[in-house]
């Protein structure tokens, strides 16, 4: 298998490119390479798009592009799905919808990564993904997590027309409509694909004066989004805010936000659905004859009565101490495995003690006179 080449080479962007320059080297590489247009072997082309998707993936995602920059490769497998990455890892489909339309032949780019269906018209904006880690107190409890993003917004300065002077010109190689048709003949037969327009790149504007504070009317902002985290959430759970993700390129409504939930790992107790479970150490005496004792929940503490005759590994309950189920229909348990705890170090007077005891139990041969004393 070829070594990975370094994603900044991939798009030919230096180690420290902005969203934007990443973005527009990866617009015009995915142009380059598109199956339709590239003269280049179909499978090398194939091969080449998923290369420069990936590097694309990773360097327009902070946390990967961090890791990456600390790790290389190695740092950014593990974030992918199995391993390695794949078009399901791929969350900027509609960056590529944007590149390349959404008819004829430059849309079939779209079916043949991430299956087909595609709809004519406006399209969803992108849906992003968002990875919140909490307690487990919080997860039992629930609460108001107020988040901040990086969101693309239309430009105060060009007030989204991407033009200096706000003014918006009609493309005039497509007549503002975003798309050109492209006839090819074979033999006696014609086609016909209908692909995004060169020159205004699917906008079907012709900006003359580029505005010097975004990128074609857009830019980068960091927004506040309030969401609600219900009781009883767990790890790998996926809360969805409609609405709140990436604007439309073409008028459609927005990408929602997917939050991702991360149940930190309890210093106490281990988690099993909504049920709790603890280890807690007893004493041969208080497994012989029997004690209560004060059990740590997540709330307070609780009495346990622990009986006489109590072996290692038994396991106690108590009902309602876990946490509440997710769909808000009671609340799990908290389990109690015992252990026994064994002195490394005993009096003359204990051991005088458990040697007597060696002694009289019924029905067994004493084994402590064989001890050290």
């Amino acid at each position: 298998m070829a070594e990975k080449r370094d994603y900044y080479e991939v798009l030919s962007v230096d180690r420290k490119a902005s969203e934007v320059d990443i973005k527009k080297a990866y617009r015009q590489l995915a142009r380059q390479y598109h199956p339709d247009v590239t003269k280049e072997d179909p499978k090398v082309a194939e091969e080449r798009f998923k290369e420069i998707s990936e590097a694309y993936e990773v360097l327009m995602d902070k946390e990967k592009r961090e890791l990456f920059d600390k790790y290389g490769h190695a740092g950014v497998n593990s974030q992918f799905q199995g391993g390695g990455f794949n078009w399901n890892d791929f969350t900027h489909q509609g960056d590529i919808r944007d590149i390349f339309g959404d008819q004829g032949g430059y849309g079939n780019i779209f079916d043949m990564f991430f299956g087909g269906g595609r709809s004519r018209g406006p399209h969803q904006g992108q849906s992003l993904r968002y990875d919140l880690e909490i307690t487990l107190e919080e997860a039992a409890d629930g609460l108001k997590k107020e988040l901040t993003l990086p969101l693309t917004v239309k430009c105060d300065v060009c007030a989204g027309t991407g033009s200096k002077s706000k003014k918006e010109e009609v493309c005039t190689h497509c007549g503002g409509k975003g798309q050109v048709q492209r006839v090819e003949r074979r033999g006696h037969s014609q086609f016909v694909s209908i692909g995004a327009c060169p020159k205004c790149h699917g906008s079907g504007k012709d900006i003359k004066d580029p505005c010097p504070e975004c990128d074609e009317g857009w830019t980068r902002k960091r927004q506040k989004i309030s969401i609600d985290i219900p009781k009883g959430v767990d790890t790998g759970m996926r809360l969805r805010v409609a609405g709140a993700g990436e604007p439309s390129p073409d008028g459609g409504p927005p990408g929602d936000l997917f939050v991702v939930i991360q149940v930190k790992r309890h210093r106490l107790f281990e988690r099993d659905g909504a049920d709790l479970l603890i280890e807690q150490e007893i004493s041969f005496p208080e497994a012989a004859l029997g004690a209560e004792l004060e059990m740590p929940t997540l709330k307070a503490k609780a009495k346990l009565n622990v009986p006489a005759g109590t072996q290692p590994g038994t396991v106690f309950k108590l009902k309602g101490e876990g946490l509440p189920h997710v769909d808000g229909h009671g609340k799990g348990d908290q389990y109690i495995k015992v252990k026994m705890s064994v002195p490394k170090k005993l009096t003359s007077e204990q051991k005088d003690l458990l040697r007597r005891f060696g002694e009289i139990e019924p029905g067994k041969k004493s084994l402590f006179g064989r001890g050290k004393s």
